[in-house]
């Protein structure tokens, strides 16, 4: 039997324990939270250290205070972990009931299907997906998690995009965001390289949104270059072009994150364009709705006689 230590609230764990309440607190529209992110807005107000030991303490005392009910188990999820969901109805029913309540709705128009840009937004951290995805859906574009070096799988999928856009005379874009560290920028590097010369996928616009030298500069986001490899072999190319810098993309506070993407995202978009497809959507949706109340009153005189 493995003997654990027990977790004591001494005056400093309370005392930190309290910071991080009111950092979670600020964040609760971004909820939910990673560990990195609620470490790097700790660091960021000077409550700790840049370190990974201040980082292993983090977690611990976070276990700790949702086990003792101070934070609500909402605040964070375990993205890496993957559950089903259970099959079947508890009678026809029930599945009638859902299947008239969803008749007819959920309807959303393409805003983005006249654009000149295919644009994909792609971001290295899969912790950081959520963000990513909320800023991402209202304009109808794919947010697309890349984590690590792309496998060719992953390539030919988006070329496969690619190609359908450049069909339809759209321009594709690719708008990344990545850590500021010799894999976080040559990852996205390799993957133009791997696109244009081994799989014959031109005239797309890759864009590197964040992180960038001027960006860590302007938040003063706090480097580890301790964090850097050594022995990595693209450390002196890198070295030469940004310094001994390593930041994290966790390091931008959540909302600057989306700033920036919505930022970039309208950038590449004629907004009128974008504007006039919306107004044709709520258009839509009412008609729809005028549908559904008609078929419903008659569904339900059907109903009523049997």
């Amino acid at each position: 039997m493995i003997e654990r230590r027990k977790w004591t609230w001494t005056e400093f764990r309370a005392k930190q324990g309290a910071q991080v309440f009111q950092i979670v607190k600020a964040l609760q529209d971004y909820w939910p939270l990673t560990l990195r992110q609620i470490y790097y807005r700790l660091v960021a107000a000077g409550h700790i250290e840049n370190t990974r030991s201040r980082y292993n303490d983090l977690s611990k005392l976070i276990k700790h205070m949702r086990l003792g009910d101070f934070l609500p188990w909402e605040v964070m999820e375990d993205r890496t972990r993957r559950l089903s969901d259970k099959r079947g109805f508890t009678d026809h029913g029930e599945f009638i009931a859902q299947e008239t309540d969803n008749f007819l709705e959920g309807y959303t128009r393409c805003l983005v299907q006249d654009q000149v840009r295919y644009v994909e937004i792609w971001c290295e951290k899969d912790a950081l997906s959520q963000v990513f995805e909320k800023v991402a859906w209202p304009y109808c574009i794919r947010a697309v998690t890349c984590k690590g070096y792309q496998s060719v799988t992953f390539l030919d999928n988006y070329r496969r995009r690619a190609l359908a856009a450049q069909e339809r005379e759209q321009v594709p874009v690719i708008l990344y965001f990545g850590d500021l560290d010799p894999s976080g920028v040559q990852m996205f590097e390799a993957t133009r390289q791997t696109l244009e010369e081994e799989m014959n996928l031109f005239d797309v616009e890759y864009i590197r949104v964040a992180l960038t030298p001027e960006q860590v500069a302007a938040y003063e986001l706090p480097s580890d270059p301790a964090a850097v490899k050594l022995s990595d072999r693209r450390l002196k190319a890198y070295v030469r072009r940004f310094g001994m810098v390593a930041v994290e993309l966790d390091a931008l506070h959540p909302q600057t994150l989306q700033e920036m993407a919505v930022e970039a995202i309208e950038s590449q978009f004629d907004m009128d364009l974008f504007m006039e497809h919306r107004e044709v959507e709520r258009q839509e949706r009412e008609r729809l709705a005028a549908i559904k109340a008609k078929v419903m009153a008659e569904f339900n005189g059907m109903t009523s006689q049997t």
